[in-house]
């Protein structure tokens, strides 16, 4: 990697575009919600308005996306009591299920059956050059032709009494929730941007270039190489490490150390340790193949 090619990768880029895809999608999916509303039947609780926020997450939002063809992730979550109860309920019994071989498990008024339903009515709001198909992060919309950009419809539910913001992401294919407080994670990349003086969104965007490099030549599958492993990757750094004005020095550093760091010292945005972060999915088995990819490109 040559001096001018790391800078590019470190600049922050126009979010004009996803903003323009953002509002086209926020428009698509409330539309396809209350669609989903009006045909909710045999048990199937409706997502209310009062019950429901609709929000990006991810790079968009923490200025950290490297392109305009990327991906926009956006969290459907409902603080519905009885949907809370019914998905805990349902997640449970699919854990018991073995002992429960002649129990049928009822999905009425799941997360997981709204996730079906709103997959078949948002077949109809893209052309047939978009892919929909649904992954254990959420409903995967693949519709570059239409827009020139894909989608990650990602589901969970909150409690408003809970002090501490979590959200229970729920994985269709696993059917199981995992808790992320993203004020909690905004907030420590925030912190660390900071305390870097920037140097740490930056350091992120050229990781996640590189990344992209990775994937787009087959060297690793993105599902073990998602966008929350590179941030946590990054955060564990040292913030002495990213202080200068240099960011080729600052990144080269930042190599140095991991390349030759104890992963076993790695924690996740709450200081815990690193596999309480279920979005990241980390294991050191995966640290470990992304040092070595890296390597191979630095």
């Amino acid at each position: 990697m040559n001096e001018e090619l790391i800078r590019d990768f470190a600049l922050r880029k126009d979010k004009s575009k996803v903003q323009e895809f953002y509002n086209i999608a926020l428009n698509i999916l409330t539309s396809a919600l209350d669609e989903l509303n009006n045909k909710s039947e045999n048990g199937v609780i409706k997502l209310s308005e009062e019950s429901t926020r609709i929000f990006p997450m991810g790079d968009y939002t923490n200025d950290t996306f490297i392109d305009q063809t990327g991906e926009l992730e956006i969290v459907v979550a409902t603080n519905d009591a009885q949907i809370i109860l019914n998905t805990t309920n349902y997640s449970n019994e699919i854990k018991n299920k073995k002992n429960k071989k002649n129990t049928e498990i009822s999905q009425r008024g799941t997360i997981d059956i709204i996730v079906y339903k709103l997959l078949e009515i948002l077949v109809s709001y893209f052309s047939e050059d978009t892919t929909l198909f649904l992954t254990n992060d959420g409903i995967k919309i693949l519709c570059l032709k239409e827009y020139g950009f894909k989608m990650l419809i990602r589901f969970a539910t909150y409690s408003v009494d809970d002090e501490n913001a979590t959200l229970f992401f729920w994985e269709p294919v696993a059917k199981v929730q995992n808790p992320v407080n993203l004020f909690v994670y905004n907030e420590q990349m925030e912190n660390k941007d900071k305390e870097t003086n920037g140097n740490y969104k930056r350091l992120v965007r050229i990781y996640k270039n590189i990344r992209k490099t990775i994937l787009l030549n087959k060297w690793s599958m993105s599902s073990d190489l998602n966008k929350y492993f590179v941030e946590l990757i990054i955060y564990n750094i040292p913030s002495n490490l990213m202080l200068g004005n240099d960011i080729v020095k600052i990144f080269y550093k930042s190599y140095n150390y991991l390349v030759n760091c104890n992963i076993l010292s790695f924690a996740s945005f709450d200081n815990r340790h690193i596999n309480t972060f279920s979005l990241a999915k980390i294991t050191y088995y995966k640290i470990n193949n992304y040092i070595r990819l890296l390597k191979k490109l630095v």
